[in-house]
C-alpha cells in the first residue's frame, strides 16, 4: 500500500512538472518578443543571409511589434556563428541564419564546437535552385549536348562550382551519378570567380544558384540549359528542369532561421507562424519574383526532415569524393 501511494506520487510530481514546464513555455510564448532579436549571420554583409534577412526583414518586424539586430560572423563556413548560437541561452532573442550545405556538411567536413542536435530548426526561407549554365556563345546549346559531350571525352567538360564542397560541387556529382558520366569540376574561390570564368570562356559551363546568376541570365550573357528543381521555376519558366531531362535529382542552398535547442516549442511556433505570415502576402510574393528570391517556406518539422534528408544526400558523397587526395586536382582551360 505504501509503495503504491509512493509511486502516485512520483507521478502526480511528474505531471505537475511537466504541466509547469508547459505553462511557463506557453507564458513566454504570450510575451514573446519583448526586446531584440539578435540575428546572428555566419558570413560578411551583403552575402545571401543579408539578401535573406533584407528581405523578410521590415515585414517580420512589423508582425512580431520588435527589431532583429543583425550580428556578423564571418568565417570557417558559418561555424563561428552556429557555435554561439549553439552556446545562446534558449529564450528566442538569439537566432541564426541557417544556410545549406554548411548545416548540415560541416559536422564531417571539419571538427565542430557544436553538434546538429544543439540546433532548433524553425522556418526555412528561401532555397535557392541550383543552374547549369554557359556562355551565350558557347556551342553547347543543350544538357543532351553536355551529356554527349562528356561521354565521349570523359572528365574533359569543365563545369565551374563555387567551392567545394559546396552545394554546386554536390549537385554536379549528383548529375555525373544521373547520367552516368564523368566531369571536370573546377572548385573557384566563390560564385562571381566561377560564372565570370564561364563567361570568359576559361571552362565549359558553370553551377551556380539561380539567384546568383540570374542578372547575367536576364542580360543574355549566360544561357541557363537546366534548373534543379522538382518544377519549372516561374523566374525563368523556360527553362526545363533536370527531372524533365531524365536526370533525376535537385539541388539548391537554402537559408532559413534557427534558434538554440530546448527553447520552448511554444515561441518557435509564434516566430515560425509569423515568418509564415509575411511570405503568405501576395506583395512578398511578387517581390521575391521580380528579384528573383526563390521562395520556399517551411515549418519547424518539415525544415527539420529537409536538413535531416540533405545529410543522407551529402554524406555519401562526401565520403566518396570529398576525401579523395586529387579532390581538388581539376584545372579550368587556360
Amino acid at each position: 500500500m505504501r509503495r503504491r501511494n509512493g509511486y502516485a506520487v512520483i507521478v502526480f510530481l511528474a505531471v505537475a512538472l511537466a504541466t509547469t514546464v508547459f505553462a511557463q513555455g506557453m507564458s513566454a510564448a504570450a510575451d514573446y518578443p519583448q526586446k531584440p532579436i539578435n540575428t546572428l549571420m555566419g558570413f560578411a554583409p551583403g552575402g545571401g543571409s543579408d539578401v535573406m534577412l533584407s528581405m523578410v526583414r521590415p515585414h517580420l518586424e512589423k508582425v512580431l511589434k520588435t527589431t532583429f539586430v543583425p550580428i556578423y560572423k564571418p568565417g570557417s563556413g558559418s561555424d563561428i556563428a552556429l557555435t554561439e548560437l549553439a552556446m545562446s541561452k534558449p529564450d528566442g532573442y538569439t537566432v541564426v541564419i541557417s544556410c545549406t550545405p554548411q548545416v548540415p556538411i560541416n559536422a564531417y567536413v571539419r571538427e565542430t564546437a557544436y553538434k546538429i542536435s544543439d540546433l532548433a530548426f524553425v522556418a526555412n526561407v528561401v532555397t535557392d535552385p541550383g543552374v547549369l549554365a554557359v556562355r551565350a556563345e558557347s556551342p553547347y546549346k543543350t544538357i543532351a549536348d553536355v551529356i554527349k559531350a562528356a561521354k565521349e571525352k570523359p572528365g574533359t567538360f569543365s563545369v565551374g562550382v563555387s567551392s567545394a564542397p559546396g552545394d554546386d560541387w554536390f549537385a554536379m556529382h549528383l548529375f555525373e551519378g544521373a547520367a552516368q558520366i564523368k566531369l571536370n569540376i573546377v572548385p573557384f574561390s566563390g560564385d562571381g570567380p566561377s560564372w565570370q570564368a564561364a563567361l570568359a570562356g576559361h571552362i565549359d559551363a558553370t553551377s551556380n544558384n539561380l539567384g546568383i546568376v540570374y542578372p547575367q541570365i536576364r542580360a543574355g550573357k549566360l544561357r541557363a540549359l537546366a534548373i534543379m528543381t522538382d518544377k519549372r521555376s516561374p523566374i525563368i519558366p523556360d527553362v526545363p528542369t533536370f527531372k524533365e531531362l531524365g536526370a533525376n535529382f535537385t539541388s539548391g542552398s537554402s537559408r532559413g532561421f534557427s534558434m538554440p535547442k530546448n527553447t520552448p516549442k511554444a515561441i518557435i511556433d509564434t516566430f515560425a507562424g509569423a515568418v509564415k505570415q509575411v511570405m503568405s502576402t501576395e506583395e512578398f510574393k511578387a517581390n521575391a519574383i521580380k528579384t528573383a528570391f526563390p521562395t520556399d517556406f517551411q515549418g519547424p518539422e518539415q525544415y527539420t526532415a529537409y536538413i535531416k534528408s540533405l545529410d543522407a544526400t551529402y554524406r555519401p558523397l562526401w565520403d566518396k569524393y570529398g576525401k579523395s587526395p586529387d579532390a581538388a586536382a581539376p584545372k579550368a582551360k587556360k
